[in-house]
């Protein structure tokens, strides 16, 4: 039995809007259309990796575009890359998900005979090579924006054909950190289906869950956010079948997306003169842009200003976030070019802590308090609790606000105090 060869990408979100940006970043005419343009690059990778890989079957496990933007131009830019495929022998199964579920498709949009639109019910198709059934893919799409069904139980193996069985799916698996939970099943639900792998879709995320079967998100093929970051694309998978029965999958990442996020940090404990700040800052992102991979042609970066240093409360002025950056202009020009998508002060004033915890005076109680909240989590809370409430009990804002976790509520307690610090002593 001859091994498989596909492609597995998901969460395209062509034309999607990327987020965040400042307005000067936006403005500028260079970054404002390779952001525009970079999903639909990373599509075309996409589809350039299969004409000259020619896999047996590319597939698509959902959110290839937007059904918040229904853009024409995302729909038909797609059905052009598929009848290139078409043209290179390569055959498309794709699935509907959360984003772009049926019910936001265009009816007007024909598509070419070599691609398989999976519908609202559980459905297989075959693949063949030379007359013979080589493999069977399954998939399901959405049906509507918020599918709360669990989708994987509606799978099952194809018992009239020994082959390689793929599913694909878009949904949460438990376990993944996702807010939007849409089409909820488990690592078991799947496993139980008989299928040798899933190709799965939602997670923006790269993550194999299981080796055998093997069961994987692709993550996102161009990363929107800073919140995303690092290289996005594909899996290139080869199933080769195994003597004892089943198939064993090996996966390999392909780079698609064109811009890649990053957050830098910048470390500036005891600087005192804002040359160095900017020296330092250079360096960093110049480091960070060495580690992309030549797929990358852009880096958008949120600069992070970490340390105890006299220039405190002068990173922390937006005029001055705003003047270092652009004397970082010149990095725009670079391979790959440096964009600073915004500035981060994280730093503190430069003070010795040790001796302001032994004053007896004001700072040195709001210290030594911070110190013991700082130690003991009920401390904390027993503090930042009935503080909260009255915020949260607030009829409007509890409907919009989430209650922070511990992490945050120690991001918090370091916030508050540098404040106190800056406010009653250091200024």
């Amino acid at each position: 039995m001859d091994g498989i060869r596909y492609i597995h990408a998901a969460d395209l979100h062509l034309d999607t809007p990327f987020q965040g940006l400042s307005r000067t970043a936006a403005q500028g005419g260079h970054l404002a259309r390779l952001l525009q343009e970079a999903t639909f690059k990373a599509m075309d990778r996409l589809f350039r990796l299969c004409e000259s890989d020619k896999p047996d079957f590319l597939i698509l496990a959902g959110d290839v575009y937007n059904e918040e933007n229904h853009s024409v131009k995302a729909q038909l830019k797609l059905c052009d890359g598929c009848r290139r495929l078409r043209d290179a022998g390569v055959r498309v199964f794709l699935a509907h998900g959360n984003h772009d579920p049926l019910s936001s498709r265009l009816a007007a949009v024909q598509w070419p005979d070599n691609v398989t639109v999976f519908g609202p019910d559980a459905e297989s198709h075959t693949v063949e090579k030379d007359g013979k059934v080589v493999a069977v893919v399954h998939g399901i799409s959405h049906a509507r924006i918020k599918e709360g069904r669990n989708l994987a139980r509606l799978f099952r193996r194809d018992q009239n054909h020994d082959c390689f069985q793929l599913g694909v799916l878009h949904c949460t698996v438990e376990g993944q950190s996702k807010a939007d939970r849409y089409a909820p099943c488990s690592l078991d639900d799947l496993k139980n289906t008989g299928l040798d792998a899933w190709a799965l879709g939602h997670v923006h995320e790269r993550a194999t869950l299981c080796a055998a079967p093997f069961i994987a998100y692709s993550g996102n093929a161009q990363g929107l956010h800073v919140n995303e970051p690092g290289p996005r694309g594909c899996l290139r998978v080869t199933a080769s079948p195994q003597p004892g029965g089943g198939f064993a999958c090996n996966e390999d990442f392909v780079r698609l997306g064109p811009v890649q996020w990053a957050r830098v940090q910048v470390e500036l404990d005891d600087v005192t003169h804002l040359n160095e700040v900017e020296n330092r800052m250079t360096c960093a992102l110049e480091e960070a842009a060495e580690a992309t991979d030549p797929g990358c042609e852009a880096l958008m970066a949120r600069v992070v200003l970490r340390g105890r240093t006299p220039l405190d409360a002068a990173l922390r002025d937006a005029p001055n976030q705003e003047d270092l950056a652009e004397r970082l202009a010149h990095l725009q020009t670079g391979t790959p070019s440096v964009w600073i998508k915004d500035m981060v002060a994280e730093t503190s004033p430069a003070i010795d802590r040790a001796q302001y915890l032994q004053r007896e005076d004001l700072l040195g109680e709001t210290l030594r308090l911070a110190e013991r909240m700082a130690q003991s989590s009920d401390a904390l809370h027993d503090v930042a609790t009935p503080a909260l409430k009255q915020v949260y009990d607030h009829g409007q804002l509890r409907h919009i606000l989430t209650q922070p976790d511990d992490a945050r509520m120690r991001a918090l307690l370091e916030e508050a105090e540098r404040l106190c610090t800056d406010l009653l002593e250091a200024r």
